[in-house]
């Protein structure tokens, strides 16, 4: 059966960014943005750590991936963003760009490498769409965020469904005087018609989360979840040390990673909650009037979406101006009763 896990070569990649001025590795981190903070100025990225590997993201959108190996870090990404071919520019006759450019430790190490991170990184938000622009919003509000993105490897149980679960948030939720736990929310804009459903019948969103659930339910899953988050925490308090030497004093998440990477075996509350976006995401490009946000805000209200997911004993968070702010609630350990 495949393996949950998360880990990064961090004194690895440290030993190898040591004593390279410029270096694209060190620009990318330069735009770092923690978890609990709000993007501003040049550190605009989010960081999701996988399985020998790192994803930096800017407004959701994933903009390279890093990875270390024997002869040192190599770094892709997608030729649209390094040819400079934003979204606005899709469909204009000329054919797509597929594929993805790789840079290799020697690459990296050069300054005029590093000199390409900006435009990427600009090109790459023109791609982040409003769900993935309300899902950055939640982690500048949850210091607690430790993953995004987070897929799940697609189980061999005979029986079992062979696409792999998503998750798009993972926190470590620190109720006051208590250790923390790691807990679980998909992110839902209001228009997303996998919220709804007409008559009786259930919102698709509930199968995402029941095929998830299932999954966590399969033997040693909960035990991998555990494991893959401490290491997690213990690799991103090693790339804060290396890359946020400068900071004047620890994050609120820096304090969460610490008492993450120090419990044996964290809490784990399966079912995940649903966090929803009223409102329209700064920047978002669609071709929606933001005022169809809250149209269909009022709708998921009055045509009893909400509702259905109540009863189907799932935490349901609304953000929004005339709802709740971005900060989400703890997830009990329980399901929510209906």
């Amino acid at each position: 059966m495949p393996t949950f896990a998360r880990s990064f070569a961090v004194n690895a990649l440290a030993e190898w960014e040591a004593n390279k001025p410029g270096n694209a590795v060190r620009t990318l981190f330069d735009r770092w943005s923690l978890p609990g903070e709000v993007s501003a100025g040049a550190a605009v990225l989010r960081l999701g750590l996988r399985d020998g590997y790192l994803n930096f993201y800017i407004k959701g959108q994933s903009v390279a991936k890093l990875s270390v190996g024997r002869g040192g870090p190599k770094l892709s990404v997608h030729r649209a963003y390094t040819s400079g071919r934003r979204k606005e520019r899709v469909g204009d006759g000329a054919p797509p760009v597929q594929g993805y450019q790789d840079y290799d430790a020697q690459a990296l190490a050069a300054p005029a490498t590093g000199s390409l991170v900006a435009g990427w990184i600009e090109t790459a938000e023109t791609y982040a769409s409003a769900e993935k622009r309300f899902v950055d919003d939640l982690i500048a509000a949850n210091p607690g965020v430790i993953d995004l993105e987070m897929g799940l490897p697609a189980s061999d149980t005979p029986g079992s469904e062979r696409v792999a679960p998503r998750m798009d948030l993972v926190i470590a939720q620190c109720p006051k005087g208590e250790p923390p736990s790691i807990a679980f929310w998909e992110a839902k804009c209001a228009n997303n018609p996998e919220l709804r459903a007409s008559g009786d019948a259930a919102p698709r969103v509930l199968e995402q989360l029941g095929k998830y659930v299932r999954w966590m339910e399969e033997s040693d899953r909960i035990a991998q979840v555990q494991q893959a988050y401490r290491n997690t925490a213990a690799d991103l308090l090693g790339l804060h040390r290396v890359f946020r030497d400068g900071d004047a004093s620890d994050p609120e998440c820096v304090t969460i990673w610490k008492a993450l990477a120090e419990l044996d075996s964290p809490a784990v509350v399966v079912q995940p909650g649903i966090v929803v976006g009223n409102y329209w995401p700064e920047g978002s490009t669609e071709g929606i009037a933001s005022s169809r946000m809250a149209q269909a805000a009022a709708s998921f209200a009055r045509n009893e979406h909400r509702l259905k997911l109540d009863r189907a004993g799932i935490r349901v968070h609304e953000v929004g101006p005339d709802h709740d702010g971005p900060v989400l609630p703890l997830l009990p350990t329980t399901p929510v009763s209906a």
